[in-house]
């Protein structure tokens, strides 16, 4: 992305571009670690020359092209969060059936059973919200505040049922015997990324309270 006319800045001032990593002036500026795992990079452009050929989407369209982009990319986290709280879900409930405590099994405590069954009615609501979203981007509706609500609730969803299910497993939850722990670092992760919960939340609130004035 460059801003190709500060005047318009975000309102057509910016253009998307595809640069040849290998082009002169490119540099892997630096590298980080983080809690799931991937490693996100800042490159440095010095003196980089792109030709016209490269420009994607028609200039000025780079931030529509990104809105775009993070769209998709909430819907995506909101399906993976979908199945990573199924599958710990699915474990949860095989290890509460084995496992005792005082003499009786985990699965038999009525707690216990509330969390499972909230947990899979909870992934049932997000599936349908994200089966709703993706049909109406795919069909060129706009869906954005649906993104919005699917990595508010889909993704503080799936972190709040992975992180029951490593509490309902004890020491093991922590430990990499199982892919529980894995999990609970991605979902915790996608709170942040793609934009944080907390400032979709207020401009998803900005929306709603537009249309209702």
């Amino acid at each position: 992305m460059a801003v190709t006319d500060p005047e318009k800045g975000a309102r057509g001032g910016i253009s998307c571009f595809i640069v040849d990593r290998k082009a002169p002036g490119v540099t892997l500026a630096s590298s980080e670690q983080t809690l799931m795992g991937d490693s996100p990079c800042e490159i440095a452009l010095q003196d980089v020359d792109v030709p016209f050929e490269n420009l994607v989407g028609g200039e000025g369209k780079g931030f529509s092209l990104a809105q775009g982009y993070i769209n998709h990319g909430r819907i995506r986290q909101g399906a993976h969060s979908i199945g990573a709280a199924e599958r710990c879900l699915g474990l949860t409930a095989s290890y509460a059936s084995q496992r005792k405590t005082f003499g009786e099994p985990l699965s038999s405590r009525q707690g216990v059973q509330w969390m499972l069954a909230d947990g899979f009615t909870e992934v049932y609501a997000t599936r349908l919200m994200v089966y709703d979203a993706a049909r109406k981007v795919e069909a060129g509706v706009d869906a954005k505040l649906e993104t919005f609500m699917i990595k508010t609730f889909g993704v503080e969803m799936g972190f709040r049922v992975i992180d029951t299910c490593m509490q309902l497993h004890g020491g093991m939850g922590l430990t990499q015997d199982t892919p529980i722990e894995r999990f609970w670092r991605d979902l915790r992760s996608y709170r942040i990324t793609e934009g944080p919960t907390e400032v979709l939340r207020t401009t998803l609130a900005r929306q709603i309270l537009k249309h209702f004035a």
